[in-house]
């Protein structure tokens, strides 16, 4: 069975009550969920906003900056990683990732 990683690319969220952020939060959970029941998922987890380092070489030195940003256009937001028998199995399970309200998502191949 081939591996697969899907990340969640986030563009600024749109203002929301906490009961719409619920309900939102409430899709994701349902998402996972039934990709855990359904044997797909191996993995994922949220990352946090607002933090992260971005790691260079700059000019032959090693230089570490904070970012990236939650002001840039598209910010990693999370990952799952899934387990599937084609890339097409996956993308049938995405049509109805909540995700895509709010940004992108991208799948790929895990190299083994």
């Amino acid at each position: 069975m081939a591996q697969y990683m899907l990340s969640a690319y986030d563009r600024p969220m749109p203002e929301m009550s906490p009961a719409e952020m619920q309900a939102v939060f409430q899709r994701y959970s349902a998402w996972t969920k039934r990709m855990k029941e359904n044997g797909m998922m191996v993995d994922g987890f949220k990352l946090k906003d607002g933090e992260g380092r971005c790691i260079r070489k700059e000019a032959g030195a090693f230089a570490v900056t904070d970012g990236p940003f939650a002001e840039a256009k598209e910010v990693l937001g999370g990952y799952w990683l899934l387990e599937a028998p084609t890339y097409e199995a996956v993308l049938a399970e995405l049509r109805d990732h909540p995700h895509l309200e709010f940004g992108t998502l991208e799948l790929r191949a895990i190299e083994m």
